[in-house]
């Protein structure tokens, strides 16, 4: 029979004080029943990479060939790694190894409490070590039967247990702390749960570098379908976007995000092929919790995706509802479609009026390629209705198109919560369906109640509604889940805003100006807010920078002229009235700029002879009515309790 290197002292290092001494020498055949022992137990069964590491280790230490079992040995024959694996580079083996360890002692501390032989790998090493052990029961058989040795042969191993007993008296706490030493290194360090993780950009490592859409629509979809798992903060897409080309800096963003772990990768296109390489990093101590690389075919992006989000899920040890579902569920099985589906997100996330236009045409594209993609079509209803609240495009020509798709989304996958979020924001803002609206919120935030967007949108319902203490409580959620969001930091403001609580207000708005200084909407409220504290010159400060800056819309303008008005200074005031219809002749311009200017200027019979047309309209701004302060001239007005009647508040 062979013997497994298999002596316990075989291929380990030495043992410093206090660990468990050298055991007798254990027989092939137990081995490899232990081995067997543990592969079929509830914690070995569905770790199948790490089972199948243990497998090959064992086996191949028993046939005498553990001085072969180097990082890249394992790395190519378990983890099918290319010829060109650099374990310098790609951490898989060291990772794995410490799964490994600790999913032993797990194993050895619950099932095989009551093993009799135990396989070990000591830290550093990937060559396993087995060793005899006492049953928690103290039976009298150290071996089963069929392993007993006779004659000689058995008194030498009773001469050997014996002393075997007396080592083992003596070393018990020693094994204790060994045993605790062998559990993924120790303890995580103190700091934020590794159950709030951030998904950084995937860089792009293809040949001709143009692949960065594909990249930020992986890194989308990962954070879409872990934001599904319950247990689990994972944070939305524009913080993570914040450390693009960042992933290094894992101090600033464990102190800035307050994660525990983070997801990053890199993916090489080519042709019809891909690598993906992902790495979970705890940021604690830049300790890597797994790493993995995949090559397909482009056609299995889907279930990359999915192995990806599950092995985080795992890694991350959060309980997933429904071992067996998936993830990353292929909405598509139209590989162009889905490509432009990414390159729409791409331009979608740039929240200008150009990459809005440009999302809407690649939605469109992706959907006329596969009327059945429901995700795509509550992209397009988002695309759409941006450029409506961004004040971009009349409402009645392109609300109406945001709203039929959603309903097209919904019509194909009732259970998107996307869509429900989306259909929710078009009966707010557009149709002044408050009712519908607030269930639509509530059956989305049911779907996806990781969803940042959705929380964000909401807390405005809710700010409009009047019910300020709740919009505080949902905006909260929202940066939670995105907290270097500048839309969310600025809306944050607009709740303390509306509660006339200016300061909270005008703190709020520098910090988000901190984080994202070329936010022109950021500096428009800030004026707004210097306003209602009569800090004139402060608040047209703030609304000058905001027209001076890159993606500045009509409003920044008209919010600008309102400073002015009320600060006596009607001539500049009457200017920028004057530049706005100019600018109508051109381009949109909503009927709600215009009456912002007259507010201002205290011209009540023109500021409602234009609130009346924004009515008409159906402009988003005229949900604010009872809640913004920008208002409160004109309350008193009984033309005001009218048109509140007339947009159905």
């Amino acid at each position: 029979m062979k013997q497994a290197a298999a002596s316990a002292g075989a291929g380990r290092p030495n043992r410093k004080e206090g660990q468990p001494a050298a055991a007798a020498e254990i027989p092939a055949e137990a081995a490899r029943a232990q081995l067997q022992k543990i592969l079929s137990s509830e914690t070995f069964v569905r770790a199948e990479r790490l089972s199948r590491f243990l497998r090959f280790a064992v086996e191949q230490t028993l046939e005498g060939q553990g001085d072969k079992l180097k990082e890249y040995v394992v790395g190519v024959e378990v983890f099918q790694r290319q010829q060109d694996f650099d374990p310098r580079i790609d951490a898989v083996v060291r990772v794995e190894a410490r799964r490994l360890r600790a999913h032993l002692v797990k194993y050895y501390e619950t099932e095989g409490r009551d093993d009799p032989v135990w396989i070990d790998f000591p830290k550093g090493a990937y060559v396993p070590v087995f060793e005899a052990r006492r049953p928690a029961g103290g039976s009298r058989a150290w071996w089963p039967t069929r392993w007993r040795p006779e004659g000689r042969r058995y008194t030498q191993a009773v001469g050997m247990l014996l002393a075997l007993l007396l080592l083992v008296a003596g070393g018990w706490l020693a094994v204790t702390s060994w045993r605790a030493r062998s559990t993924r290194q120790g303890p995580a360090p103190t700091g934020p749960p590794l159950s709030s993780v951030l998904i950084l950009p995937f860089a792009d490592l293809s040949p001709q570098h143009d692949q960065e859409y594909f990249c930020d629509g992986i890194t989308d979809e990962l954070i879409s379908a872990l934001t599904k798992v319950e247990g689990l903060r994972v944070l939305s897409q524009s913080s993570a976007f914040r450390f693009k080309d960042k992933a290094d800096d894992l101090g600033r963003i464990r102190e800035q995000l307050q994660v525990g772990a983070v997801l990053r990768g890199s993916v090489r296109r080519e042709d019809s092929r891909l690598r993906v390489t992902a790495q979970l990093i705890r940021t604690s101590d830049g300790a890597y919790l797994w790493s993995e690389t995949f090559e397909r075919a482009t056609k299995d992006l889907f279930a990359i995706q999915d192995e990806i989000s599950r092995t985080v899920v795992q890694s991350l040890q959060v309980q997933l509802a429904g071992e067996r579902r998936r993830l990353v569920r292929p909405y598509t099985e139209n590989q162009e479609a889905h490509n432009l589906y990414l390159r729409g997100r791409h331009y979608w996330n740039q929240r200008t009026e150009d990459g809005l236009n440009k999302s809407i045409e690649s939605f469109e594209r992706a959907v006329a390629l596969d009327p059945k993609f429901a995700l795509a079509y509550a992209a397009l209803a988002d695309s759409r209705a941006l450029l409506a609240s961004y004040g971009l495009s009349p409402p009645r020509q392109i609300m109406p198109k945001a709203k039929a798709a959603a309903v097209q989304a919904l019509e194909l996958d009732e259970g998107l919560g996307e869509a429900h979020a989306s259909l929710a924001f078009v009966r707010f803002l557009y149709e002044w369906d408050w009712q519908g609206a607030e269930r639509a919120y509530k059956r989305a935030s049911e779907l996806n109640p990781g969803y940042a967007i959705m929380h964000h949108w909401y807390a405005g319902y809710l700010r409009a509604m009047g019910r300020l203490d709740e919009a505080l409580a949902e905006s909260r959620q929202a940066q939670t889940l995105d907290p270097l969001s500048p839309a969310i930091g600025r809306d944050l403001g607009r709740v303390f805003h509306c509660q006339r609580r200016y300061d909270q207000a005008i703190e709020q708005y520098r910090k988000t100006l901190e984080l994202e200084p070329g936010f022109p909407s950021g500096y428009l409220h800030l004026g707004l807010a210097y306003a209602q504290k009569a800090m004139y010159p402060e608040a047209v400060a703030a609304c000058q920078k905001a027209r001076e800056l890159r993606g500045a819309n009509p409003l920044t303008l008209a919010g600008l002229g309102y400073c002015y008005g009320r600060w006596g200074q009607r001539d500049k005031a009457e200017e920028l009235l004057a530049e706005l219809k100019r600018v109508s002749a051109q381009k949109y311009v909503s009927a709600f700029d215009l009456a912002l200017i007259h507010i201002g200027l205290d011209q009540k019979d023109q500021a409602f002879e234009w609130l009346d047309k924004a009515r008409e309209d159906r402009d988003g701004w005229l949900v604010w009515l009872n809640a913004d302060p920008v208002f409160d001239s004109l309350r008193p007005d009984p033309r005001f309790a009218a048109l509140l009647k007339r947009v159905g508040l």
